[in-house]
């Protein structure tokens, strides 16, 4: 992992410079950037990822310093609506995998994958987006970020976002895994996932592209895959779940359930539609307690000679990550506060958001803080940092640097109380409106 902050700026800004060289790949049909203009191709994304929570007109007059001829908001817009969304997904990409990590458990890479709900603003005129929940029938607009994210290196590594409408984690899960195994063919992934991905296809994506998953079951007193399995009566056990999938519901399939199971028509990759083929899946179901006394099922084809059932739940507690992790991306980097109405802006404000906290993360992470005889152990603090790294961008992109930065980050700090927890309210949510910022 990279942990000097002069380095991943360079990283940062080879990219986009790399970008910039084949520009025309990523612009739409209203326009280019062959014109000279105040706001160029590399100044329209950049300054769309140092977009805080303020107005959009503060904000662009933030990037520019204040200049008495800085472009307005309109012109901004008008720049942006020039790039495909495709643009701001290379760069994210593109930085992301420059980011060498090689930070493992035992071999693997842990990659948490969840998925988090986005409001974004109202327009009941997209279907994809919009939906009507309340008695009022006022509705709301929202995409679903499916993520996948790495917990030694702490960076989003890929995402996928879906219209709230058609909403497919289990599909999601599975081209994610694809694409890793394509992108790094010599690496071990431990995919490490709640109870909302169970599912065999996602299973047998892992198992065929030499991959490992980690996934919590659902209770076996619901309608989910371990109530149709016979599992041991006791507090702990861990056993090998071995079937043959099959398409077909004979005699022979309902009277051999320990041999055979019946997927039927569920969506299954690798026996096509009304095949009489079968496939040979196996893996391993584990029961443990916690310490409030529930059960959790997890479902792994991690190697029982190489963990333990108290490492498996150590594991599987490491995937709390990703869920601060979206609450950081939300509240300090500011993915709830957009600056557009159009679907396709959203989305590159949402992608910008995920290359900023990247970017934020990478260089925190090299940052070593001095242990003193304090009550609580400290962290830096992650929203200031954000604010500190927006600034550097900044004056980067005009030829300035901003020196002690490391000294600046290391004086940022927060205790870690831990234990402390709070019971958790959900409710609907709106994108906050412009006229609030």
């Amino acid at each position: 992992m990279i942990q000097d902050s002069a380095q991943i700026k360079d990283l940062l800004f080879k990219s986009l410079e790399s970008l910039s060289e084949t520009q025309w790949l990523f612009t739409g049909q209203t326009g280019d950037f062959t014109r000279k203009r105040k706001i160029s191709f590399s100044d329209a994304i950049l300054s769309t990822i140092c977009m805080q929570r303020s107005s959009s007109n503060t904000e662009i007059l933030k990037y520019f310093d204040f200049q008495p001829d800085s472009p307005t908001h309109s012109a901004l817009i008008q720049q942006r609506n020039k790039l495909n969304v495709q643009a701001f997904e290379q760069l994210f990409y593109r930085f992301t995998d420059s980011l060498s990590s090689n930070l493992t458990t035992k071999g693997y890479r842990l990659i948490a994958v969840d998925g988090s709900d986005i409001y974004i603003p109202r327009n009941p005129k997209d279907a994809d987006t919009y939906r009507i929940t309340d008695t009022y029938g006022k509705g709301f607009n929202m995409l679903h970020l499916n993520a996948a994210y790495d917990l030694m290196s702490k960076l989003y590594t890929d995402i996928i976002i879906q219209p709230i409408n058609h909403i497919n984690e289990y599909l999601a899960l599975c081209d994610m895994i694809d694409r890793f195994a394509e992108s790094h063919p010599k690496e071990k992934a431990l995919f490490i996932a709640d109870r909302g991905y169970v599912s065999m296809n996602v299973f047998a994506h892992a198992i065929e592209n030499n991959a490992f998953f980690l996934v919590r079951g659902r209770d076996p007193n619901s309608r989910s895959l371990l109530a149709t399995i016979d599992l041991p009566d006791s507090p702990e056990f861990d056993i090998v779940f071995e079937r043959w999938l099959t398409r077909r519901n004979t005699k022979t399939v309902k009277a051999e359930p320990d041999i055979y199971k019946s997927i039927a028509d569920r969506v299954f990759d690798y026996i096509e539609p009304k095949s009489h083929k079968l496939h040979y899946i196996s893996f391993r179901i584990i029961k443990f307690q916690l310490p409030n006394g529930k059960e959790e099922f997890i479902m792994t084809n991690l190697p029982k000679e190489d963990f333990s059932i108290d490492e498996i739940r150590d594991l599987y507690n490491r995937r709390w990550g990703i869920e601060t992790s979206f609450r950081d991306i939300k509240y300090a980097a500011g993915m709830l506060f957009f600056h557009s109405r159009k679907k396709d802006l959203v989305l590159q404000e949402i992608y910008s958001k995920l290359i900023l906290y990247n970017f934020s993360e990478a260089i925190t992470s090299g940052i070593v803080i001095q242990k003193k005889d304090r009550k609580y152990s400290y962290s830096i603090n992650f929203a200031l940092a954000i604010s500190i790294c927006v600034e550097l961008l900044k004056r980067c992109q005009r030829g300035v640097d901003l020196p002690g930065l490391e000294k600046l980050l290391e004086r940022q700090l927060i205790p870690i109380r831990p234990g402390r927890s709070s019971p958790r309210y959900l409710r609907a949510r709106t994108a906050i409106s412009f006229l609030y910022r």
